[in-house]
């Protein structure tokens, strides 16, 4: 009892739990000590109620006229009477010891869950905190004031199905209009240039927007110039889209693409309105949101952030380090989900009618199968190892969907579209 106490105060020192969780561990600590005590004196009462009629019983034996016989027929009678209570007694404090062992556990498993959460979220914190900072960076006090200006530049896209874009500093969003030409808008914002005029010849010198046989390239290594770029392209079904982005986010909606890649080591990834035939989405730190997708093959992954997935979609991968991770499909002929989380939840929905073949898993989260027309193949609850595997049988259907959900602090919960 005294080192769970020593460990709370620990614990409180190194910042795992608040005061009031600390007070709430210690509070209950000591109601299970005095429900221990409460439970001992009744032993003890009939320890000596045991031993005061066995001083009555010899007392008895001496004064007795009776034969030895019957006496210790008496004797062994007096015995048995006793023994009972006695049984009962150790029964009961086997049980009140596999129940204290059984909340013991449980607390250490909810103590354990909250600290690795904890420090998952303290990582993340600081990530967070130090990319932000980096963002905010003053950066006109060392290389002098910035100077802000727009260009625009044209490009025709009679012949174009690649896009190549590609920006060190800055963020990129992705129009589809009824023009027939490609139209470029930057937003730049310099440091160190004595004017607006010089500034716009360094940008014109150093970006790149040209035109190459089947492929529109825009690109800007300036790492130290802020480049946002607004593209206005024609409407209609391009080959390829390859966006990469060093700091910056990227948005897009209402395209159609055989093959999408997108990848940027800081910022957020939004899309909605996409058709394709496989697409990947990368980002390091930053929210990854796809709604209204239609497509084969996808899959997106951040360390810091959610991923939302939402459409009519045949094969997911999702995966985030710290986030929730929620994956919603609307394809009849869906086969593959395969969803992941470090420190978050995992949630998956899925059609009804679908053969099923699937697993999910949690070290220290709940486990919410909400299919009630599926098999249980197989369950395990163990220590920090709990699982579920299940299956589901649909005539004229040779080819189930295979899921998979994984959180290892976080819950996992699958279920069918609402109707």
């Amino acid at each position: 009892m005294q080192s769970k106490r020593k460990r709370i105060l620990t614990m409180l020192e190194n910042g795992t739990i608040t005061t009031d969780e600390a007070l709430t561990l210690l509070e209950k600590l000591n109601g299970e000590q005095t429900t221990g005590q409460g439970t001992t004196e009744p032993s003890q009462t009939s320890t000596e109620g045991t031993a005061q009629s066995q001083a009555a019983s010899e007392t008895s034996e001496k004064e007795a006229t009776s034969s030895e016989q019957g006496n210790e027929k008496t004797g062994s009678t007096q015995n048995s009477e006793q023994s009972e209570p006695t049984g009962q007694s150790g029964q009961s404090g086997q049980s009140g010891k596999s129940k204290q062992s059984k909340q013991s556990m449980d607390d250490f498993l909810e103590d354990l869950r909250k600290d690795f959460t904890n420090v998952s979220d303290r990582f993340m914190q600081f990530m967070q905190t130090a990319v932000q900072t980096v963002k905010e960076f003053d950066i006109e006090s060392p290389f002098g004031e910035s100077v802000l200006f727009s260009h625009t530049i044209n490009k025709p896209m009679d012949k174009i199905d690649e896009l190549l874009l590609d920006i060190d500093n800055g963020k990129i969003t992705v129009h589809y209009t009824d023009e027939k030409e490609a139209r470029a808008e930057f937003s730049v914002k310099a440091f160190n240039n004595e004017s607006e005029t010089k500034a716009k010849e360094d940008f014109l010198e150093k970006v790149l927007v040209v035109t190459d046989e089947n492929k529109l390239r825009i690109s800007s290594k300036m790492k130290m110039t802020k480049v946002n770029l607004d593209l206005f392209l024609p409407q209609k079904e391009y080959k390829e889209l390859n966006v990469r982005l060093m700091n910056g986010s990227f948005t897009m909606s209402d395209a159609e693409a055989k093959k999408v890649h997108v990848k940027t080591a800081n910022g957020k990834i939004e899309i909605s309105t996409l058709k394709f035939k496989t697409a990947d989405f990368e980002t390091a730190n930053g929210e990854i949101r796809l709604t209204g997708l239609s497509g084969e093959k996808l899959s997106a992954e951040t360390l810091n952030g959610r991923v939302y997935i939402d459409g009519d979609l045949q094969e997911v991968e999702a995966q985030s380090l710290s986030g929730h991770v929620v994956v919603t499909t609307t394809n009849n002929q869906a086969a593959k989900i395969d969803a992941k989380t470090m420190s978050g939840s995992v949630e998956l929905y899925i059609p009804n009618g679908l053969s099923l073949s699937g697993e999910i898993a949690s070290n220290m989260g709940r486990l919410d199968l909400q299919l009630d027309d599926v098999n249980r193949t197989a369950e395990q609850d163990l220590l920090l190892q709990r699982s579920i595997r299940f299956k589901k049988d649909v005539e004229n259907q040779d080819n189930p969907l295979y899921i998979f959900g994984e959180a290892k602090t976080g819950s996992v919960l699958v279920c069918y579209n609402a109707k």
